[in-house]
């Protein structure tokens, strides 16, 4: 049950990158507007760091991933990224984009920075209940 609470999120959406990046050019709608297509991987990506993180964070059969959990969850995501844009080369219309790249990188690290400053609010909230 815990599988399916904390990994298969991950799992799931992982495979949805995957499908959506394995459609040929010619089947996708047109993003017309300038850096939509950006917006969408800093989007996408964002939501993958999410449930990477909750994967990570709530397994216990590796604790030493638990505690570098915020860390790890960049490097898989955008370890993901660049495997996603390697597989598109092999897509027809598709090409290899590094500023794709780099939205994934960004979306990522945007997730991090704010689960980042949600744990130690939380940390300075519980340090404070402690001393009263």
């Amino acid at each position: 049950m815990r599988f399916v609470r904390y990994q298969l999120p991950a799992f799931i959406w992982g495979s949805g990158i995957f499908v959506s990046s394995s459609l040929p050019s010619a089947s996708l709608p047109k993003l017309e507007f300038f850096g939509l297509d950006k917006l969408v991987h800093v989007a996408v990506f964002s939501l993958f760091a999410v449930f990477t993180h909750r994967a990570i964070k709530f397994q216990d059969r590796y604790p030493l991933l638990s505690t570098n959990n915020l860390l790890l969850t960049v490097i898989i995501t955008v370890v993901y990224g660049v495997i996603d844009e390697l597989h598109q080369y092999f897509v027809p219309g598709r090409e290899v984009s590094i500023s794709d790249i780099l939205a994934d990188l960004l979306g990522s690290i945007l997730y991090v920075a704010i689960a980042s400053m949600k744990a130690r609010r939380s940390a300075r909230v519980r340090q404070n209940s402690a001393l009263k």
